[in-house]
């Protein structure tokens, strides 16, 4: 599956593992004035209305510039809506928090959106990983399954973009089936009892939120897909 790297204009990452993953990047996807902050390394492509783009960038990547001006959506929305166009399907989003509080909220709650159209879309911060679910195998009644690989012990919340959402959820401390998700924080602080979660979901998308864990050493000690 063709995986793109988004870097976003919020709190450039300074944890190893978004690090790693901003370096190890095929196609990197700069949103504005993101590109400002880029350090040794060449975007693929700088997406947005270039309000916030440097004079120095401007004319260093006038040729890997896709100007959209629409007003409707934010930058971080016209990069991912880019990657679609491009054939891309699994995204890691970067640097979407941080910063001002209301840029971070509403990155976060665009999560939903971009679980429609892609199949994997994970936000990686310098706390913890942001998992979103539209999608998944199809279990009965509707029900949709997914996997999150973890670390036994870790916290876990989950979050629901619908009210409606069902949710059942193997491999955590507290039983969550009978959570009325009228709430962002009704399914948070849980923890995890094993290193898969097993999660079944109707009227998603879903929002899983894991942050890094309390004995993490080195990057390859963090859960992957």
């Amino acid at each position: 599956m063709k995986e793109a790297v988004i870097l976003a204009q919020g709190a450039y990452p300074e944890h190893p593992y978004p690090l790693h993953l901003l370096k190890t990047a095929k196609t990197l996807i700069c949103t504005d004035g993101a590109v400002n902050k880029l350090q040794g390394q060449e975007p693929d492509w700088v997406v947005g209305d270039f309000d916030s783009l440097s004079g120095v960038s401007r004319e260093k990547y006038n040729s890997r510039m896709v100007r959209d001006t629409s007003e409707e959506t934010n930058d971080l929305t016209k990069a991912v809506q880019l990657c679609f166009r491009k054939g891309f399907r699994s995204i890691i989003i970067l640097g979407a928090t941080g910063l001002r509080e209301d840029h971070t909220l509403g990155n976060i709650s665009l999560l939903g959106s971009y679980a429609l159209m892609m199949d994997s879309v994970r936000m990686v911060t310098d706390h913890g990983v942001f998992h979103v679910f539209a999608q998944g195998i199809k279990k009965a009644a509707g029900f949709m399954e997914v996997s999150v690989p973890c670390s036994e012990g870790n916290p876990v919340s989950f979050f629901a973009f619908d009210p409606a959402m069902k949710l059942r959820a193997g491999g955590v401390l507290y039983p969550v089936e009978h959570v009325v998700f009228d709430a962002w924080w009704k399914a948070t602080l849980n923890q995890c009892t094993a290193n898969h979660l097993v999660l079944s979901f109707l009227n998603g998308p879903l929002l899983v939120y894991l942050p890094y864990p309390s004995t993490l050493k080195e990057v390859r000690d963090i859960p992957e897909e």
